[in-house]
């Protein structure tokens, strides 16, 4: 599973989809589900609104159940790929997308629903409205234990 950065601002900032994050974030530190997200989430953590939330997302990105994905030269091209196929996707989305796809997750969580399409799948991932795992949906309760604890 791969968080955009709005996920880990709205927990920070207790906005938005908190609760489902908060979740999500409990369910990989259980072990349950694979956690990644870009490096370039600490750049964007810069837009939350008090300094505090940037820093508790600093914290949390350290954290050893968050696996970082860095921006290297084969992630920039990917990205560029998308722009390309996807004029709507740019920038900083690009990036995030492409990250989701180089480290092969089968899910992309974000509330940037202008710029990706709900359920849309790119390259085998699919992107999703943030949701409480073990909730409905994807990550029932009932398929926690079955599911292996795959991205």
């Amino acid at each position: 599973m791969y968080l955009d950065s709005n996920c880990f601002i709205d927990w920070a900032q207790g906005t938005g989809s908190a609760r489902e994050a908060e979740s999500m974030l409990r369910a990989a530190k259980a072990g349950h589900v694979r956690l990644h997200t870009s490096t370039l989430t600490f750049a964007e953590a810069r837009g939350t609104s008090v300094s505090d939330h940037r820093l508790r997302i600093r914290a949390l990105l350290q954290e050893p159940y968050v696996i970082l994905v860095e921006v290297t030269r084969r992630v920039g091209l990917l990205a560029n790929d998308i722009t390309a196929e996807r004029p709507k996707i740019k920038g900083a989305d690009a990036i995030h997308l492409a990250s989701a796809c180089f480290v092969g997750v089968d899910v992309l969580v974000t509330r940037n629903f202008r710029d990706f399409k709900p359920d849309d799948v790119y390259r085998g991932v699919l992107m999703r409205m943030p949701f409480e795992f073990g909730g409905e949906g994807l990550f029932a309760a009932s398929d926690v234990g079955r599911r292996g604890g795959s991205g």
